[in-house]
């Protein structure tokens, strides 16, 4: 249950859509002056040395942010979430590490805005610890707690503004469905709460795991709030893929998020190109409950 470790895809085309995603959240709530709450339910360990032993094994940030980076003059040509993100990204590339959604969160927050840190497993929390203190943040809280119980705890927030991103591991079946009863659990309480959810998309040699994404996003949907799904597949769904993509469900996006988004992802993945075996890149944008 706490064996999943996220340096070995630190900086992969997941990590890619789900940063860009978070961050396309953020920069809409920073729009007012009124502040805001940020609950991340699966934090991980903050950043990641890219050089140690569990990055630097599959390194598959080569096939992901490796791909992204361009001179700083480039960077003024590219969307602007892109752009963003790229450059929250560079003074941790520089020292050969990556930023995890803590880093990004509380690098993209403004001081007044709260940043709620959950992390369950120990090691990870230690690290998590260690680099949300190094960073000098305010506001921010780290918790060894699960994430859901967190929520649960945690909200609404005061004031009433804010967003959860939900990135389990989903080492287990049941993740799928613990996550959706997480989200239910919110909505009971916390109506306008902005929910992003970043998921696998799994060939058959998944098992029981293929397809659990896709009946997950329908129960999703079904809750009846505004969504949209962002998709990126970065290989051929063959029956032997393994992880070919991934995605992001948001439930009360902000507006103007899946546009900017869909933009940023289309520069993106030209960026990428193609993998070993001649597949290139490709990505969309999908309403599921159009916002009235």
């Amino acid at each position: 249950m706490l064996s999943y470790q996220h340096a070995f895809h630190a900086g992969n085309h997941a990590d890619v859509i789900k940063h860009l995603c978070w961050i396309g959240v953020i920069n809409a709530l920073k729009k007012k002056d009124k502040p805001f709450t940020l609950f991340d339910t699966h934090a991980g360990a903050g950043a990641y040395d890219l050089t140690d032993a569990m990055s630097s094994k599959n390194k598959e940030y080569e096939t992901g942010i490796s791909r992204l980076l361009i001179d700083d003059k480039g960077v003024q040509d590219l969307p602007n979430f892109l752009a963003d993100y790229l450059s929250l990204c560079e003074p941790f590339l520089a020292q050969q590490q990556y930023p995890g959604s803590p880093a990004i969160s509380a690098k993209a927050k403004r001081d007044g805005d709260n940043l709620h840190l959950m992390e369950l497993h120990p090691a990870e929390f230690d690290k998590l610890d260690n680099n949300v203190s190094r960073l000098r943040t305010h506001n921010a809280h780290v918790h060894k707690r699960d994430g859901y119980e967190g929520l649960r705890a945690l909200t609404p927030p005061k004031p009433n503004r804010g967003a959860i991103l939900i990135d389990p591991p989903y080492e287990r079946v049941n993740e799928y469905s613990d996550l959706v009863k997480g989200v239910e659990q919110v909505f009971k309480r916390w109506q306008q709460a902005q929910i992003v959810v970043w998921y696998p998309l799994l060939s058959e040699r998944a098992g029981a795991k293929s397809g659990a994404s896709e009946a997950m996003c329908e129960k999703l949907a079904a809750m009846g709030k505004p969504c949209f799904k962002a998709e990126i597949c970065v290989a051929e769904n063959t029956a032997d893929a393994g992880m070919y993509g991934s995605g992001v469900f948001v439930l009360n996006p902000p507006w103007q998020l899946d546009a900017n988004l869909e933009s940023a992802l289309e520069s993106v993945v030209g960026m990428l190109g193609e993998n070993e075996t001649g597949y290139h890149a490709t990505a969309n944008v999908t309403w599921i409950n159009e916002d009235n």
